[in-house]
Parts: structure tokens; C-alpha cells; sequence
């Protein structure tokens, strides 16, 4: 148990120190090739500020919380499960502190999980919940990508850079493949397992891989939870657009932030100019495997808002915008998942106390009738 613990924490500190270094990297590259960023532009930008764009931001990062918490709430409501709500925000909290911190976002479903089958819920119906959410999540994205190229299609073409280019282009190729691979899942199970199957053989063959038996069973594994996905979707189509909403709405909290920052500042802006330049961010960001986007989203915002702002103005908003919109949504997950993780330690050492007191007094009430008799 000692050893599993040491690597768990071991790895928690490796991908730590592995955001650390990208945004010291990043924070490094920023000041040093950009003399207009300073505490002074940045005390400047904040002072001609409307404070209440600033509450408006703030307000839409909480937003981003909620919105997941309430999407995993309503698909464990529609499971028969009654997950109180300060239990569901920690399954949302879990999932954004854990993504922020790990490559692909690849620890936040998985933390959410493990306080989703501590609270008592069976692990089949955690694993469908986040299945389910996931798929909301990815339809999510390429809508506000789409939506964003038909408000102001000429905005990409404006961009002056063969690179943000091809981010923004992965980004939409990436998220389609990964949704295209859902609905596959879910309406064309055996195909994809017969597919998968002829590409980890091939795959073996070519020494990539080891193991294929492990990788046979994990595929047939995940396609059995999108057939899950596909009776909910028919037998609850309410359910599903309720979570396709919940998560549009959770994403459009993300792009808001920006927004609401550009406006406290520049109040003459258009609101939507400013929407679809996120939106590209947003896209270009998700095509990279970085914990957070760190380092590409802040490349993408000063290479996509140059369209209608100037460095120093793009700097510091970028800069403002990312402490709300991730490094502050990260710190208040990251309180929120220990003090529920503390509460609920607690909570099973009372109950191991009170299991041994009631074993305990068994035992004794034998002991005494033993030496009555």
C-alpha cells in the first residue's frame, strides 16, 4: 500500500513540476520578447478598467464549475442515483483540477471516478456518466468552432500566421475524429473492435506495440460503454439534450471570460468580434496535449487577437484573462477537491470507528455470556 501510495503521489509531483515548467517557459518567453508587458501596462489596464466586465469574468469561470457539476448531476439523477449537489461540484472540481494538471487532461476523469464510487455509486454507472458528459463535451466544441466560422468566416483568413492555421484546422480534425470515433462506438460497436483489433495486430507486427491482448480487451471494454451511451440516447433523449446544453453551456462560460476581460477595458468592442476570436483559441488549443493548453493557448491569443488589438493591449488581457480563466478556476477546484477529500477521510474514519466499537462489544457480549454459562 506504502509503495502504491509513493508512486501515486510521485506522479502527482512529476506532472506538478511538469507544469511548472511550461509556464515558466511561457512567462519567460512572454517578458523577454515583449517590452510593453509590465506591472505598470498591467496596473494601467486594470485601473481603466469597468470592475463590474471584471465580476461578469470571474462570474462566467464559476460558471464553467457549475455547468459540468450540473451535467454529471442530471445523467446520475437519470441512473436512479441522488447525488447530493456539494457532491456532484466535487466530481466537476476533480475533473477540471486533475485535467489542468495532467497531459491530454488525462487524470480528470479518473479523479472523478474515484469520489463518484467513494460516495456509493456502482463504477459502471461512473464510467457511463463521464462516457456520457464527454461526448457532450467534444460536440460542445466543434459547435462553438462552427458557430464562430459562421458569424465572422473571414476572421480566419485574417490570420497571419501558416501555423495558427494549421492549430485551429487540428483542432476541428481532432475533436471530429474523436466524436465520429463515439458515434462509431455506440451505433457500429463490432466494426470498431474488428478495425481495432486488424491495427493493434498490425501494430505488433511493427514492434510498437506489447501486450495486445491488454489492448483487445481495454477496446472491447470502452465500445461496450458507448453502447450504454446509444440506449440512453434513444430510451432518454431528453437526458442527452440536456447534457449537450449543459456542456455548450459550460464551454461558452470559457470563452465569456476573455470577453468579459476585453470589454472591461475596450467597452466600444463588439461583442461577437470577440466571441469568435476566442472561439478560434479555443479550437487551435484543444489540438495540443498540454495540461491547460499552457503555452499554446498564449501563443494563439497573440497571434489571433493582433486581428483587432494592439500588443500591449493583447498582452495584458491575455495575461488577466488566463489567471481567471484557468490558474484561479484551477486553485479554487483544487481547495474545493481537498476539502471534500479531507471530509470525506473523516467521514470513513468515523465509520471504521464505529464498526470496531460495535465489534468489539459482539465480542465482549460473547466473552460474558461464555463465563455465565
Amino acid at each position: 500500500m506504502g509503495k502504491k501510495l509513493s508512486k501515486q503521489v510521485k506522479k502527482q509531483l512529476l506532472n506538478v513540476l511538469f507544469l511548472v515548467i511550461l509556464v515558466g517557459i511561457t512567462v519567460v518567453v512572454l517578458v523577454t520578447s515583449n517590452r510593453e508587458l509590465n506591472f505598470d501596462t498591467i496596473a494601467q489596464f486594470l485601473h481603466a478598467s469597468d470592475p463590474w466586465w471584471m465580476v461578469a469574468a470571474i462570474a462566467a469561470m464559476l460558471g464553467f464549475i457549475l455547468f459540468e457539476a450540473a451535467s454529471v448531476h442530471c445523467i446520475l439523477k437519470s441512473l436512479g442515483e441522488k447525488p447530493k449537489l456539494r457532491s456532484s461540484l466535487v466530481y466537476s472540481t476533480a475533473d477540471i483540477y486533475y485535467s489542468a494538471i495532467t497531459p491530454s487532461a488525462s487524470g480528470g476523469q479518473p479523479a472523478s471516478a474515484f469520489y463518484m464510487v467513494k460516495d456509493g455509486i456502482a463504477a459502471g454507472k461512473a464510467s457511463f456518466a463521464l462516457v456520457f458528459n464527454l461526448i457532450g463535451y467534444t460536440s460542445a466544441i466543434i459547435v462553438i468552432g462552427i458557430v464562430a466560422f459562421c458569424v465572422r468566416p473571414d476572421f480566419f483568413g485574417a490570420i497571419d500566421n501558416w501555423f495558427v492555421h494549421l492549430l485551429i484546422i487540428l483542432g476541428f480534425v481532432i475533436q471530429g475524429l474523436l466524436l465520429a470515433f463515439f458515434v462509431a462506438c455506440m451505433f457500429c460497436g463490432r466494426a470498431v473492435i474488428k478495425l481495432g483489433n486488424w491495427l493493434i495486430t498490425l501494430l505488433v507486427k511493427l514492434h510498437l506495440v506489447k501486450k495486445p491482448d491488454k489492448w483487445r480487451n481495454r477496446l472491447a471494454e470502452e465500445v461496450e460503454k458507448f453502447k450504454d451511451c446509444r440506449r440512453a440516447i434513444r430510451e432518454k433523449p431528453l437526458m442527452s439534450l440536456a447534457n449537450f446544453t449543459l456542456n455548450l453551456c459550460q464551454r461558452v462560460c470559457h470563452v465569456l471570460v476573455s470577453c468579459f476581460v476585453c470589454l472591461a477595458a475596450s467597452p466600444t468592442a463588439n461583442f461577437w468580434d470577440l466571441f469568435v476570436l476566442q472561439a478560434l483559441v479555443l479550437v487551435g488549443y484543444n489540438s495540443i496535449p498540454l495540461p491547460g493548453g499552457v503555452g499554446a493557448f498564449e501563443f494563439l491569443y497573440l497571434q489571433i487577437y493582433c486581428i483587432l488589438f494592439e500588443d500591449a493591449f493583447i498582452l495584458v488581457a491575455m495575461m488577466i484573462t488566463r489567471v481567471i480563466s484557468y490558474y484561479l478556476c484551477m486553485m479554487l477546484s483544487g481547495i474545493y477537491t481537498l476539502g471534500y477529500h479531507v471530509h470525506l477521510v473523516k467521514k470513513m474514519g468515523k465509520r471504521e470507528h464505529t464498526e470496531n466499537v460495535e465489534k468489539n462489544g459482539e465480542y465482549a457480549n460473547e466473552n460474558n455470556a461464555g463465563e455465565q454459562t
